[in-house]
């Protein structure tokens, strides 16, 4: 790793955990350095985004795993998105702090972005990590990315259950698991699925405001057996 690339991904580590807009939980101002920028780091090489690409990160919240990315991968373009103006105007701050010439926060749901021409269905590829169930955040995402484009999504335990939902709604979303990769230790995994989108975009994809959470098209969020509701 270049030195350059090292002392930006420490700066964004401070940065994170000492920003006054509560970015992070206060136990996990701790773990920016230790644990996060890592983790994201180890997304990255994962990754193989083509130069002179464009990319999303969706939900972005404090900036990440966006401005990781961007400090990574330097000739790809990164749009971080997040409905909360508060954590848009601090990841512009750092991205003007990191002097990154790359990347761009913009404000707004991805309900609203997705059906926006400038934004629907030109994108190579969206990443997302810790937002919203598989199902509904490649729903959020599906919206973004052109035929073949890849969304990337970053979880941690529970995927079992949530790649279920995920495959009830493939179809509609018009998307196909490619793969997943195991990171990390056994008692901190993060998984790394990688979808590809088959085709355009649905005509239905995004559905309204809170829709693709309160409605997810994979199915209700717990099922109960019969001998559980006893």
């Amino acid at each position: 790793m270049q030195d350059q690339t090292r002392q930006r991904l420490d700066r964004l580590a401070t940065l994170i955990a000492e920003s006054p807009h509560n970015l992070v939980s206060a136990r996990d101002r701790e773990l920016v350095a230790t644990h996060h920028i890592p983790e994201c780091v180890a997304v990255c090489t994962q990754l193989k985004p083509g130069a002179h690409t464009h990319w999303i990160d969706l939900g972005t919240g404090g900036g990440l795993p966006g401005l990781v990315c961007a400090i990574m991968f330097p000739l790809v373009g990164w749009t971080l998105i997040d409905a909360t103006a508060k954590k848009i105007d601090a990841v512009n701050g750092f991205i003007d702090d990191l002097e990154l010439e790359n990347a761009r926060g913009v404000v707004g749901r991805a309900e609203h972005l997705a059906r926006d021409t400038d934004y629907r269905g030109v994108y190579d590829g969206v990443i997302s990590r810790a937002v919203a169930r598989l199902d509904v955040v490649t729903e959020l995402a599906r919206g973004f990315v052109h035929p073949g484009g890849q969304i990337v999504v970053i979880k941690g335990p529970g995927l079992v259950q949530e790649r279920g939902y995920m495959q009830r709604c493939a179809g509609q979303l018009k998307v196909h698991e490619k793969g997943t990769v195991i990171l990390g230790p056994s008692d901190r995994q993060s998984h790394v699925i990688t979808i590809i989108a088959d085709g355009p975009v649905p005509e239905m994809i995004p559905r309204k405001d809170g829709v693709p959470a309160s409605k997810p098209l994979g199915g209700p969020r717990t099922v109960y057996s019969p001998k559980e509701r006893s």
